[in-house]
């Protein structure tokens, strides 16, 4: 039996663009730490440290995740390979939303899992088994899933429902139906709930037989795709490393 493991997060590269995700899976590109990823980590960190206390019956104050997003801050700031905010700012959104969540979500929730990683077979065929990893922000007492986002702008709730690849993994992994994806945008709660049921897991399954037939293969490149906000220097590890447009262009083309 020939197992072909997949990353929940590797299928989101995969989906934004092919070569981006071959060159990851192969280790040839590294994504580069920015601001925007430990403004999200900070406030991660605060939940997470909450949540594990609340399992163990606590009750823990909003000043606990202060003190954690000031521990986490000084520990990850030498770490940061891109700054697009001021250390003062980044610190201020992440206690926004920290106090937003504490507030205006903590309050609906029952933790049984908190960081919950799991890996799962979706499918078996032909002597391939298809096993699917990943880690889940949040397992409710009653086996919803919560997820946490720090975007800059609210989502449009249509096409996470219709879109979303996150909601589809975790449902499957967990036997749920429901996953609640929670955006906290600069102290701001956006809670978008979809439901994913048993033909959303098939039609997963059938994503996830077209990246094996990819990973199979001993094609040296995979599709690259141009059309999308992600490809550019700033975003794409692929780009940065002067490989796709990147060889061509430059790193500041426009």
């Amino acid at each position: 039996m020939i197992e072909i493991p997949i990353r929940q997060s590797w299928l989101n590269t995969l989906s934004n663009c092919p070569e981006w995700a071959r060159q990851d899976r192969m280790g040839l590109v590294t994504q580069k730490e920015s601001s925007d990823m430990l403004r999200g980590n900070l406030v991660h960190g605060a939940i997470e440290h909450v949540g594990r206390l609340m399992i163990l019956g606590e009750d823990p104050s909003f000043e606990v995740m202060l003190e954690k997003i000031d521990e986490m801050f000084a520990e990850s700031v030498g770490s940061v390979d891109v700054w697009r905010d001021s250390h003062e700012r980044i610190i201020e959104v992440a206690r926004n939303n920290s106090f937003a969540w504490y507030e205006e979500v903590r309050p609906l929730l029952h933790p049984v899992g908190v960081e919950e990683e799991f890996r799962f077979t979706l499918d078996e065929r032909d002597g391939v088994r298809l096993v699917v990893t990943g880690t889940a922000d949040w397992i409710n007492e009653d086996r919803s899933i919560w997820d946490w986002k720090n975007p800059s702008r609210k989502y449009e709730p249509w096409e996470k429902k219709r879109w979303d690849l996150q909601s589809h993994v975790y449902c499957a992994a967990f036997g749920s139906t429901a996953f609640n994806l929670v955006a906290l945008v600069d102290g701001v709660v956006q809670r978008i709930e979809i439901e994913r049921t048993e033909a959303h897991t098939e039609a997963l399954k059938d994503l996830c037989w077209s990246a094996a037939e990819l990973l199979q293969s001993d094609l040296e490149v995979w599709p690259k795709r141009w059309g999308w906000w992600g490809c550019s220097p700033k975003w794409c590890p692929v780009w940065q490393a002067g490989e796709c447009r990147g060889k061509h262009l430059g790193s500041d083309p426009w």
